[in-house]
């Protein structure tokens, strides 16, 4: 598995995460609850369920499987409740299947840096063993070859995990935080119109990867 994020992205969503010294994490990780988790890149399974609305085509649902890299900072602090931990997501890859839009693979825009946290709420704070939430804003493409069309967002896709009790959320489901459509581009038009909307996504994240074959 390569990093497909570019090294100065024209739009970056928030800060870096240096990626040197860290070490790529697989199965047989053991994660506690409620402990902050040292800094690694996880490699995890995840699923999604998007819904597309093309004008003058309709909408279409479509169930996606692949996987993610998550780069994570240092926890700020060695506190449970008080700590921070900064992610940038560095490669992402699904597939799905749509009888009437074909295959569609879906990757990371390679123009972005998706960056979140994972931080305890505002108003959790005073909790002995708070819940934290977990947010990232991603730029994404989308690969559809029976179309001949590389979509992508310009806005970003939000995805939020709430009631995290271990770091990476593995296995926790999620939504993509989106105000009712999400406008999609052109890939080979940038200044044209939006060709078609992302109107809902609903993830979960899976547990961590065998390490690749040597």
């Amino acid at each position: 598995m390569s990093v497909t994020a570019t090294p100065d992205p024209k739009i970056a969503y928030g800060p870096r995460v240096e990626l040197q010294d860290l070490e790529d994490l697989y199965e047989g990780q053991q994660v506690q609850s409620f402990q902050p988790t040292p800094a690694g890149i996880d490699n995890l399974g995840i699923t999604s369920v998007d819904t597309f609305k093309v004008p003058g085509m309709g909408e279409f649902t479509v169930e996606f499987n692949g996987y993610v890299r998550v780069a994570r900072s240092e926890p700020t602090t060695g506190d449970w409740a008080s700590a921070e931990v900064y992610t940038n997501l560095i490669e992402m890859r699904m597939e799905g299947d749509s009888p009437e839009l074909g295959p569609i693979t879906v990757t990371l825009d390679p123009e972005c840096l998706s960056a979140g946290q994972i931080r305890t709420p505002f108003t959790d704070e005073h909790l002995p063993r708070p819940k934290k939430a977990c947010r990232m804003a991603v730029g994404a493409q989308f690969e559809l070859p029976r179309l001949g069309l590389t979509l992508y967002n310009k806005e970003p896709v939000v995805l939020t995990i709430d009631n995290v009790s271990a770091i990476p959320p593995a296995g926790n489901p999620g939504e993509g935080q989106i105000y009712r459509m999400l406008p999609l581009y052109n890939r080979a038009d940038p200044e044209g119109r939006p060709v078609a909307y992302l109107t809902s996504l609903r993830f979960a994240m899976g547990t961590y990867l065998p390490a690749p074959a040597r």
